[in-house]
């Protein structure tokens, strides 16, 4: 009896241990070959935006790319087109010292198809820009260069989509 229990014993756990599904490495994301490639993407994204160089992550982003900004106003949807127009914009490249900070929280793929799917995470950016006040006033906010600190953080998603075999990403830049 105690043989035939120490058999029960080691078999689950054999069954246990086979049956446990590789994760990618920090996160309780099924390490497969779509997760590790959209998560790839998002680091392409993440370096590119960093470095203020969106030609990093631009082969990465849908032509189909829309997105409403989480409001109902079509006057702040982003197309692709315009997405690219901000990238390229004096105003993105003028922003100084861009540190982002991200922590990845869940993979969604939809249920009905694995060609689309979702990355939940939390976001903190800190950047400077030249201070819209004049030099000449004194301002608590602007530093004696003449910029200002920002900080953004929020929680967010970002939208992927499976186009010729490749992983773009169609919302939530």
């Amino acid at each position: 009896m105690k043989k035939l229990m120490l058999l029960l014993i080691i078999f689950s756990m054999f069954m246990t241990v086979s049956c446990n599904k590789k994760m990618i490495k920090g996160t309780n994301i099924e390490e497969t070959p779509d997760s590790k490639e959209i998560l790839t993407v998002f680091g392409y994204y993440m370096k590119g935006f960093k470095e203020q160089n969106p030609d990093i992550f631009l082969e990465y982003i849908s032509k189909n790319y829309y997105d409403t900004n989480g409001t109902d106003e079509a006057g702040d949807d982003i197309d692709y087109d315009k997405l690219v127009e901000i990238l390229k914009s004096d105003a993105y490249h003028s922003l100084e010292k861009v540190n982002i900070t991200c922590i990845i929280k869940d993979l969604l793929f939809d249920d009905d198809s694995r060609e689309r799917a979702r990355l939940l995470f939390f976001f903190e950016v800190r950047f400077k820009m030249k201070s819209s006040v004049p030099p000449a006033e004194e301002n608590a906010f602007t530093q004696p260069d003449g910029m200002t600190n920002h900080k953004v953080s929020e929680n967010n998603q970002m939208k992927f989509v499976k186009e010729d075999g490749k992983w773009k990403i169609v919302s939530g830049i």
